[in-house]
């Protein structure tokens, strides 16, 4: 059967008379910080008068219709609050037709970052779907990772009326052709990995088609815009839902505070992080008798990864929690290891939204503006000792701590902040582009 989610508004031929929509597209990663990002977006979209419709769009061939994990993958993406949330699953076909043609398309030079664009191309939505889009009025297509932007464009040809008309926006997330080459990612072309030089020279000229960039950390606002000094950026940094912040705030109080909390998905900057904090900061801290709880898809990879690591602390990794809002109200403290990782960090800008006490080091605070977030009193902390100091500090004065991350939060990553940079990324948008080239360079500032 067609992997789709079931739609409870109103039908499109009733809501093309009295409202604007616009098509999100987005990889099925659930309860990360892309999802965190996306539901940002619609949170935007709505309160400004759009009809919201989520397209999940896979980026890897295993993605299929029999993929296992769809109903996990559904019921996450639900959370995301879109009126209406569709899935792309691969089409087996498509892909294998999609590889050759795709070489071809790429004049046999194509790269590992091209290859994931044409695999996601050959996702593939129910006819009855596309026909419910077509009837839609879409204003814009706002896409998420350039890893989907084949997939979106190939959708507008396809459906939407006047479609080369509609503005696409494209949100990086990060510098893809830099973590492709960091994770030392085979072309399957060439068999071998692409240089960073052509993996580069692939994304800046996908990312030309968008009208307008939209970044999420400071460091990519940076990279890119002095790459690609033509086109439209903005700097919009994450925010976090103020129903997941209130569900947080009304959870039960638990029986059973956690001193320290991390949550961490299934990734080798997490895991590195996990390694550097049991091997070299508890020991320092570890006869105070902090409680300590480690939640997520982390701990799969320590306990593949790190097997040491992980038959001395195993306890304390509990794995995927469905419910995240009891734990973050049980947390004193939540404490981010990070020594590595790119982009910017959604579980420091979750921390803060929770108004909870937070360690991090400088990778925990990556591709954020430093300078104001250290004028509310917080700190990077990146050698073992001042980072197991600060915890003790933190939760020896929680209020101060709390208040700290709390203040910092309203400033730079609140809803009210985020909104005013879509604000920004709309008035690009929606502006003819004769009228648009003479206020570029003002973008961000």
């Amino acid at each position: 059967m067609p992997i789709t989610a079931k739609s409870t508004k109103a039908s499109p031929a009733s809501l093309s008379k009295k409202t604007k929509a616009v098509i999100i597209v987005g990889p099925p990663w659930p309860r990360s910080g892309t999802a965190r990002v996306i539901q940002n977006q619609i949170e935007y979209y709505r309160d400004n008068g759009y009809l919201t419709v989520f397209i999940c769009v896979p980026i890897h061939c295993s993605y299929t219709d029999t993929y296992s994990d769809w109903d996990d993958i559904k019921e996450g993406m639900q959370e995301l609050g879109a009126d209406h949330i569709f899935f792309a699953p691969i089409d087996d076909r498509r892909f294998v037709v999609g590889k050759y043609t795709g070489w071809v398309r790429h004049r046999f030079a194509g790269t590992a970052l091209d290859w994931i664009v044409t695999t996601a191309m050959s996702g593939r939505l129910p006819e009855s779907v596309l026909e419910f889009i077509g009837e839609l009025p879409v204003a814009l297509l706002d896409v998420n990772h350039v890893f989907t932007l084949g997939f979106a464009q190939k959708l507008l040809r396809r459906v939407v009326r006047s479609g080369h008309r509609i503005p696409i926006i494209l949100e990086t997330h990060d510098v893809q052709s830099h973590l492709l080459e960091e994770q030392h990612e085979i072309n399957p072309w060439t068999h071998r990995p692409d240089d960073s030089k052509r993996l580069l020279d692939s994304e800046l000229s996908l990312l030309k088609k968008a009208k307008v960039l939209v970044h999420c950390s400071v460091d990519d606002f940076n990279f890119f815009k002095s790459r690609l000094p033509g086109m439209s950026h903005v700097l919009a940094l994450p925010s976090i839902d103020e129903t997941f912040v209130s569900a947080v705030d009304a959870a039960a109080p638990a029986s059973d505070p956690i001193d320290l909390l991390f949550v961490g998905q299934s990734t080798n900057p997490n895991c590195a992080a996990m390694k550097w904090f049991f091997e070299d900061v508890w020991p320092i801290i570890a006869d105070r008798g902090y409680s300590v709880k480690i939640v997520g898809q982390v701990s799969m990879l320590v306990r593949q990864s790190l097997p040491e690591i992980y038959e001395a602390f195993g306890s304390l990794f509990v794995g995927p929690i469905a419910d995240l809002a009891p734990t973050y109200r049980a947390a004193r403290c939540v404490f981010a290891p990070m020594i590595s990782g790119t982009g910017i960090s959604i579980k420091t800008i979750e921390a803060l939204a929770l108004g909870k006490p937070f360690i991090g080091t400088s990778m925990a605070f990556r591709g954020m503006p430093m300078d104001r977030i250290a004028k509310f009193g917080l700190q990077p902390q990146d050698t073992p000792r001042t980072f197991a100091d600060a915890i003790v500090k933190a939760l020896s004065n929680e209020r101060t701590a709390a208040n700290a991350s709390r203040l910092a939060y309203e400033s730079l990553f609140s809803p009210k902040a985020a909104f005013s940079s879509r604000d920004e990324v709309l008035r690009i948008a929606t502006k003819p582009r004769d009228i648009l080239s003479s206020d570029r360079e003002t973008i961000g500032k």
